[in-house]
């Protein structure tokens, strides 16, 4: 790094990804996936089929030839869609993302010893796949393979190994936005879902992707999670895909919710931890609380809803982590970073070893007694 670069992370406070606490390295492959059995509903033009930037991460053997993944690939493109997004930050700031440290490692040779469950995480509005990496990579060290993919035409940008980037036509406030009608809505989140329902087939026959990696996974076990719009997704992909076992939701954004699955009993784990409005500074507006209360109180299995008051909707990624730019953009609330990196990772990790590894039941108790931020909205035990 040049002494300009390294005086600017300094000023702007960029933090690299947590170390894992888990006995595993993290390896990660970026790959492309085309779903020859789905057009493009946002642009006629742009292609045959659906075609998603997809990555993995894993328990990996690391060489010595092996190095570190990069945690964004392109930072100008990551500026670009800053400033459609409407927030005014200079490259020079946003250029020091890419100087972030990861724990992953390119293309390593997986750990054989075992199989390991899998997880999905889908990306909010105008997100990204690797905008939670310190929680994938957390969950990978204690042994979990992690699938995500940037939602085409929804992600922030997707850059493709050939140097094509698709930009969000939705999420960009200054630059002319496309305007949707209900049906439009409605469309973009039902190709959401059947990403994720082609990520679930991609698993099935995986051993044509990567034999290697196929050896490790234990595909009778897979559960989700995902953060704001990726919440939703999350959510109501679990309830309709039978594959999917448990799901988990980082501040999930419930408004869009169908009225007609509000009271449908789920009947599988399900996990919630977000800001709920409980706060003087309102994020949500009350319908997507009360959708989301009515939906996760309806389950009858293993249900959690925990609130952190105080917090901010992006403290439920890696973005607040970049302090100097989440205070710039008001992204961050009253909770510190690392408090919230801690108890997403905990209560991740905790949640899934017990819906996939037959760990026992997360600690609600310990939680509350650990950290003072945390507000337990509501818990109902397995029976």
């Amino acid at each position: 790094m040049s002494g300009c670069s390294f005086i600017v992370s300094k000023a702007a406070n960029i933090k690299d990804i947590k170390k894992v606490t888990g006995m595993y390295d993290v390896g990660t492959q970026r790959m492309v996936w085309v779903d020859s059995t789905r057009t493009n509903w946002y642009e006629p033009d742009y292609g045959p089929y659906r075609k998603l930037m997809a990555q993995i991460w894993y328990p990996a053997n690391i060489s010595n030839t092996d190095k570190k993944s990069n945690y964004i690939d392109n930072n100008k493109a990551l500026t670009y869609t800053i400033g459609l997004q409407g927030y005014d930050v200079p490259e020079i700031l946003t250029n020091q993302i890419g100087y972030i440290n990861c724990n992953s490692w390119e293309n390593p040779k997986p750990y054989f010893q075992k199989k390991f469950p899998i997880l999905i995480f889908s990306h909010g509005h105008g997100g990204l796949r690797t905008q939670n990496t310190n929680q994938v990579e957390e969950l990978v060290s204690h042994g979990y393979i992690i699938i995500a993919v940037d939602h085409t035409f929804d992600a922030g940008f997707v850059e493709f190994p050939d140097g094509e980037i698709i930009y969000s036509l939705t999420s960009r406030p200054n630059d002319d936005p496309l305007v949707e009608t209900a049906e439009q809505f409605y469309a973009r989140f039902g190709f959401r879902v059947d990403d994720i329902n082609f990520i679930v087939k991609q698993i099935d026959k995986f051993s044509k992707i990567d034999f290697d990696i196929d050896q490790i996974m234990d595909k009778s076990n897979i559960g989700i999670f995902g953060h704001s719009f990726g919440g939703l997704t999350a959510f109501y992909s679990t309830f309709f895909n039978d594959k999917i076992k448990s799901c988990y939701a980082l501040d999930g954004w419930f408004e869009p919710l169908p009225d007609s699955l509000l009271f449908k009993d789920i009947n599988k784990p399900i996990m919630h931890l977000g800001q709920n409005n409980k706060g003087d500074k309102q994020f949500w507006n009350d319908v997507n609380f009360t959708k989301m209360d009515n939906f996760i109180r309806s389950n009858s299995n293993y249900s959690v809803m925990i609130d952190i008051p105080g917090s901010n909707h992006y403290d439920y990624t890696d973005f607040t982590y970049f302090s100097y730019l989440a205070k710039k953009l008001n992204f961050t609330g009253d909770v510190s970073v690392d408090t919230m990196a801690n108890i997403m990772n905990e209560t991740l990790l905790d949640f899934f070893n017990y819906t996939l590894k037959n760990s026992n039941s997360p600690n609600i108790d310990y939680y509350q007694n650990k950290y003072r931020e945390i507000d337990l909205l509501y818990l109902k035990e397995s029976k």
